[in-house]
């Protein structure tokens, strides 16, 4: 992926519009990012990654965080990013959440977040998770693997250094697809415990089967199935003892069947008996009931005789009204008539009514619509001029918040500027104690050094023997050897005085360089702030400039608060013109409209008038003709004939229907007593008594016998059963037990949790080999960046086998042979290697993945570097630039930007945010 124009609009500290042209940067090569502090660096990386993956570089910087606090409110928030992938131009423009004006009325609504992505062939993709899903298929990375193989983030640096193993995990599952491992360890380690559960469930059963095995209390077996349900005997013994108890009870069953049958045989001709007498005494009942209804029918059958009679002499009444029905059917059309008549005058009275009282109503609005237009139009002169008077006032305002927002910014400038001046004098004391240390150490060393010179006479005289040659002097006579002081310091003393001093007086360098760096800063943001102070407050004392900016500040928010107030009473007189050009029209038409009313209200009134007075004769002349006074009069009356008809002759055919009813059913009531009495004489007399009370003795023995079988049923089926499955999770259990044992093994392996060995999983045991890759071709630079001491080296055996292992990493110091932790490496150390490990990691993933990475980014600390380490530093990235790749590099130090021409330079603006321009 290469760059090819970068655009920004109120992106992080820019203001505006900034636009970056990559290609003149060329297409290989080193370019810088520099400038001043907390101007906006890293924000370009930011820019590129919340382009491409909707996040900016960092994880401390989330994406609603990234709208301009300079911005205007109406510039909008958005990055677009041109790049080249494979040979082919993609452009992608996003923009964050955040607040905007509304496109009409007042106030601010949610912005919400979006994205759109054209294609090389024209094509565009707008959703936002539609193009999230598009860059990771063109790229082959999502934002957290493009952070550690190509835009290497602020903060972010020694992560991969300083990860675990866990975390390394993770890193490499994502980037080199990694996962199925992790799947299959998951998948094996469930089906381990699956089995597990399976073998212990059988077990269970087994058990629960053996709690379940019945018998009865005589059993000669009761014994031995009491400690089978608990469990205290072997599964062949209970087996044995299950078909022992089956015999036994299906041998009881047997018995008790004979014993029910012959019962049964006895009962059922009891039954027969009891049958026959119960049939007598019913058919006795049944004679009885049926005397009684037949008297009472013929007594019933009289009464209905004479109701009948009754009823045949009202037919000469239900005739008369039959005819004065006929007579009022043939009037009460003409009422229907009367009442349309009505009906029509009814309306005409009412158009009448409102036509008068619409002439009423017009001639009272247009007199008020007059007055009305006439005062409105006066007051709409009075607004005219109200548009330029609030252009000055918007004016007004603008100035005045420019000049606040001025006098705010110097307020932080100058706590800037004391929290530096500060940091400067602390730098300063830190340089004077390392100083002064650095000097007592020189003369701790120089007085050790004397000593020790001094001694040597003693140190030589001491090995003098008597007739051997002196190896100074060569005299074989000692009259007066040197006496070594007791005191004296050892060479080693002397050497460790030595290395003291050295180092106190590299720190007091350092400090020194460090102090000087920090004035440098201090008398840079006096001389921009005793400018500004100049500017705004015609003063150059620093003690009275936050006070005096405080106090402008408090005079243009009064100055801003009075114009706000006049622009919020321009404002009301606006919306209030606006509101008489649209009432004025409308209060016109609606006085046109007044006198169209009034002239067909008064042509109305003339024709309900003429209509109602011709209706009036016609309703007149008819209503003499009827006699009843309405249509409802007339029906009501014909409704009380016909009712009185209609109950005349429903009561003649109910009282012949009831007599020819009850003549039916004397009839049948005379044969059924006559049927009764004949069977009567037929039927046997048995005891009723003596019959019942011997089948409550037989009904009592057959429950027993039958309470007998059902227990030796339940007994028979449920130890069937228990000796059924017993047999058969037996046979279970132990094809479980073989299964679980190598289902576990082959578990423990993949999961790294075999007892007794480093626990190395087998997704870790695969990432080993990306990570030697890595290692191999991280070690090339850093071998080259630490002059030959250090080389990575990954950790084979575990410190211990309670964590997990196989990523670890130690680094190897060839200056004294020993292996130790790399996070034993000081901050210079560390950045070397962290730097060789995340190009290895991004070189092993172009070659692994095949995808293309034409320009890296780095923003961390080489001010951490001392001269020979930058250089190497250097040197290495340079070396990365083979074959078109272009590698940008974020950074303060003054020597890169000595080395590397081609830089983008970001600037803060005294009117607030910053530019980046392209210098070359």
């Amino acid at each position: 992926m290469r760059p090819l124009k970068l655009t920004l609009s109120a992106f992080g500290p820019y203001a505006g519009q900034m636009e970056l042209d990559f290609e003149t940067l060329g297409t290989g090569g080193l370019y810088l990012i520099t400038g001043d502090t907390g101007a906006g660096k890293t924000t370009i990386f930011d820019a590129i990654s919340f382009a491409l993956f909707g996040e900016a570089s960092g994880g401390n910087r989330e994406s609603g965080m990234l709208r301009s606090k300079y911005a205007d409110i109406t510039t909008p928030t958005e990055v677009t990013l041109c790049f080249r992938y494979a040979g082919k131009e993609f452009t992608v423009t996003r923009n964050p959440e955040y607040q905007r004006p509304k496109l009409r009325g007042e106030g601010m609504m949610d912005q919400k977040a979006n994205a759109t992505l054209t294609l090389p062939d024209g094509k565009v993709i707008t959703k936002y998770k539609e193009v999230n899903t598009a860059i990771r298929d063109i790229l082959g990375l999502d934002r957290e693997q493009f952070s550690q193989v190509a835009m290497i983030a602020q903060g972010d640096f020694l992560k991969l250094l300083l990860a675990d193993t866990k975390d390394r995990q993770k890193i490499f599952r994502s980037i080199f697809h990694t996962r199925l491992y992790e799947v299959l360890q998951d998948r094996l380690s469930k089906q381990a415990n699956a089995v597990k559960y399976q073998w212990e469930d059988a077990a269970n059963s087994i058990r629960q089967y053996m709690e379940g095995i019945s018998r009865s209390e005589t059993s000669a077996h009761a014994e031995k199935a009491r400690l089978a349900a608990s469990g205290s005997l072997p599964v062949e013994e209970v087996l044995e003892l299950l078909e022992a108890l089956i015999e036994e009870d299906r041998l009881a069953g047997e018995d008790a069947e004979t014993r029910l049958q012959e019962t049964d045989r006895a009962l059922e001709a009891l039954v027969e008996q009891i049958t026959q007498a119960e049939n007598h005494r019913k058919l006795q009942i049944q004679l009885e009931t049926a005397l009684r209804k037949e008297a009472e029918a013929q007594e019933t059958l009289l009464t209905l005789q004479q109701n009948r009679d009754a009823q045949q002499e009202t037919l000469p009444r239900q005739e008369q009204l039959e005819k004065e029905i006929t007579a009022i059917d043939l009037i009460l059309p003409e009422y229907t008539r009367l009442a349309q008549l009505q009906k029509s005058a009814a309306v005409a009275d009412a158009q009448k009514k409102k036509a008068a009282a619409a002439i009423d109503t017009a001639t009272e609005s247009k007199g008020k619509l007059t007055d009305e237009i006439a005062a409105l139009k006066e007051e709409r002169k009075t607004l005219e001029d109200i548009g330029a008077e609030k252009e000055k006032l918007l004016h007004r305002k603008q100035e005045l918040s420019d000049r606040k927002k001025q006098a705010e910014d110097l307020v932080t400038d100058i706590s800037a500027y004391e929290k530096q001046l500060k940091a400067w004098n602390a730098s300063q004391q830190r340089y004077l104690e390392a100083s002064k240390r650095s000097s007592e150490l020189l003369a701790a060393y120089d007085a050790k050094n004397r000593a020790f010179l001094d001694e040597q006479a003693g140190i030589i005289a001491a090995r003098l023997e008597a007739g051997q040659p002196c190896p100074v002097c060569g005299s074989t006579h000692h009259p007066a050897p040197a006496v070594m002081a007791s005191n004296a310091p050892t060479e080693a003393e002397v050497k460790k005085a030595r290395k003291d001093h050295d180092q106190a007086a590299k720190e007091t360098e350092t400090l020194s360089d460090a102090a000087g760096r920090e004035k440098g800063k201090v008398t840079g943001m006096e001389q921009a702030l005793l400018k500004q102070m100049k500017t705004l407050l015609d003063t150059e004392d620093l003690s009275q400039a936050v006070s005096l900016a405080k106090q402008a500040t408090a005079q243009y928010d009064a100055e801003i608060l009075t114009v706000q107030k006049q622009l919020t009473k321009i404002q009301q007189d606006q919306k209030r013109r606006d509101t008489l050009d649209a009432a004025i029209p409308q209060k016109e038409k609606l006085l046109a409209e007044a006198d169209d009313t009034l002239n067909n209200g008064r042509e109305q009134l003339a024709s309900a008038t003429a209509s109602m007075e011709s209706l009036a004769q016609q309703i007149t002349e008819l209503s003499g003709k009827l006699p009843f006074p309405t249509q409802a009069d007339a029906a009501g009356h014909r409704t009380q004939l016909q009712k009185e008809a209609l109950r005349l002759q429903a009561d003649r055919e109910k009282a012949e229907k009831d007599y020819l009813v009850c003549k039916d059913s004397l009839t049948a009531l005379s044969a059924s007593a006559q049927q009764l009495r004949r069977q009567l004489t037929d039927s046997p007399q048995p005891d009723p008594e003596g019959l019942n009370q011997e089948k409550a003795v037989l009904t009592t023995r057959r429950s027993g016998i039958l309470q007998q079988q059902k227990a030796i049923h339940t007994r028979l089926t449920g130890n069937d059963r228990c000796l059924k499955n017993i047999r058969a999770k037996s046979a279970e259990l132990s094809e479980l037990e073989a299964r679980q044992q190598w289902m576990r093994a082959l578990s423990d392996t993949a999961n790294g949790s075999v007892k007794g060995k480093d626990r190395i999983m087998l997704e870790t045991y695969i990432q080993t080999t990306y990570f030697d890759r890595i290692l191999a071709r991280a070690n090339v630079r850093l071998l080259k960046m630490t002059g030959g001491q250090y080389e990575l080296k990954r950790r084979k055996t575990a410190d211990n086998h309670r964590s997990f292992s196989g990523l670890e990493l130690d680094v190897v110091d060839h200056y004294n042979g020993t292996d130790r932790s790399v996070k034993t490496l000081s901050g210079g150390e560390s950045f070397k290697a962290s730097l060789a490990l995340a190009l290895g990691l991004s070189d092993e993933v172009q070659m692994s993945t095949g995808i293309q990475l034409d320009t890296l980014f780095v923003d961390e600390g080489f001010g951490s570097l001392d001269p020979e380490s930058l250089n190497q530093a250097y040197n290495t990235l340079a070396s990365l630039t083979e074959g078109n790749r272009l590698v940008g590099i974020i950074s303060h130090v003054a020597e890169l930007k000595e080395r590397i021409d081609r830089q983008i330079l970001v600037t803060k603006e005294k009117s607030g945010g910053s530019k980046a321009v392209i210098s070359l």
